[in-house]
């Protein structure tokens, strides 16, 4: 693991991020490469008895290989992969026609082109190019008799031992180019699937949203509109202000529907948030904000949350997850008890924090337990609310890699726990 740290940091920087997983592995392939060639290089230098043409070829293909490294560094990551190809294929060529073919250079000439293959998948005709320059200075190396360094002789031993270096090498760069080709592929058809699966729920989803937004949305415009025709023509000042209060609620109940449908929207659409949140005061924001709804006014809020407890986690979408849930316990509160309540319990552990919303109102049926999650989901006929909240709930801790159980039955209250694997205290 910390080897492979270490070549993340050299090869592309410690403070620098690729996005694309698949990027990322491409970029640290082509870095691995140019080390590799580097290796190769100073240890073939090192058969070298005096300094010439030869070393200083070395010293150039190894400060132009160091060179591409660093253009990774500078996420000129296309340059970088232009730099190490070029490099490769023509010091392989300067080496092959001044060298015995015993010693296995010329396997370069097809490591490369796998290499650029991978490397260039992208980009096919770049891909073709550099495989064809293999192929040409493959043959020129071989049947041409012209060369740009001096003939080196070696010993038999001296072969031996490059030739092992060499088919060593080009052995492992082709399994290591194969076996990201490999994970590219294995990766790309599961992004497929899962993207497959995730269009058939967006799908599925759009068709009910497009329906019951319209029923919903309609719903309180067309009784306000009656409202306003029979109030139009109502002279009793008492009567006037039953039909105003009666299109104030209906106002309120589309206000509500039009927030969870942009909460809906922007857990979708916003990236996750990363930020110390102190739960108790977020939890008495939210209740600042339902307190005076008229509702609430008989229920107590226990907060049994430390003044310290913190979590780093994203503070907009923790509020709209309280909302929804806080708001739920108040809307369906019961009001034949006496003593009305919801109880807040914080606890944090090593995996990560745990919040119970407990209240003692009508409770929930069991065959509805799952059934609530679902999109515009109500028990009843009777039932309040657009029936969006809890699915937006599942569908924020989704985003957060949470998740939420139910212990309820009917007259006994309901008690909803959301786990999430953050940094708390």
């Amino acid at each position: 693991m910390k080897l492979r740290k270490a070549l993340r940091n050299l090869i592309i920087g410690e403070n620098r991020y690729i996005e694309s997983v698949i990027e990322y592995k491409k970029v640290m392939l082509s870095g691995q490469v140019a080390m590799i060639a580097i290796a190769i290089l100073i240890l073939n230098c090192s058969f070298e008895k005096s300094i010439g043409l030869t070393v200083l070829t070395y010293l150039l293909s190894i400060t132009l290989l160091a060179f591409s490294i660093i253009l990774h560094r500078l996420s000129k990551h296309i340059l970088a992969n232009y730099v190490m190809l070029i490099t490769v294929n023509f010091t392989t060529y300067l080496f092959a026609s001044s060298e015995s073919m015993s010693t296995g250079i010329c396997v370069f000439f097809v490591v490369v082109p796998i290499g650029s293959f991978i490397i260039m998948n992208a980009n096919r005709l770049q891909a073709y190019l550099f495989g064809g320059l293999s192929f040409i200075l493959f043959y020129l190396s071989y049947f041409v008799n012209f060369r740009i360094l001096p003939w080196r002789e070696y010993t038999n031993e001296e072969v031996i031992l490059i030739a092992l270096v060499n088919m060593s090498v080009a052995i492992i760069s082709t399994g290591m180019g194969v076996s990201l080709l490999i994970r590219l592929n294995s990766e790309s058809a599961s992004q497929l699937f899962e993207s497959n699966k995730l269009l058939v729920k967006t799908n599925t989803e759009l068709d009910r949203f497009v329906y019951s937004t319209s029923h919903d949305l309609r719903a309180p415009l067309t009784s306000m509109m009656g409202l306003i025709n029979i109030a139009s023509s109502e002279e009793d000042i008492h009567e006037l202000k039953r039909y105003l209060a009666l299109m104030k609620g209906r106002v309120d109940s589309l206000d509500a529907f039009i927030k969870d449908i942009t909460d809906y929207s922007r857990n979708n659409r916003s990236e996750v948030g990363n930020e110390n949140v102190n739960v108790k005061e977020l939890a008495m924001d939210v209740w600042e904000d339902l307190r005076f709804v008229p509702e609430a006014s008989r229920i107590s809020f226990d907060v049994q949350i430390p003044e310290t407890a913190n979590v780093i986690s994203d503070k907009s979408r923790l509020k709209v997850i309280l909302s929804n849930l806080i708001s739920n316990a108040v809307r369906y509160h019961d009001t034949r008890k006496e003593s009305q309540f919801i109880r807040l319990v914080y606890e944090c552990n090593e995996q990560g924090f745990r919040l119970k919303i407990t209240d003692n109102g009508q409770g929930i049926s069991k065959e509805y337990h799952q059934k609530i999650f679902d999109m515009f989901f109500r028990g009843n006929e009777t039932s309040k609310g657009s029936g969006l909240g809890l699915y937006i709930v599942k569908e924020v801790l989704t985003k957060l890699s949470g998740s939420i159980s139910l212990d309820s039955q009917p007259g006994a209250g309901a008690t909803f726990t959301i786990s999430l694997p953050a940094k708390c205290s």
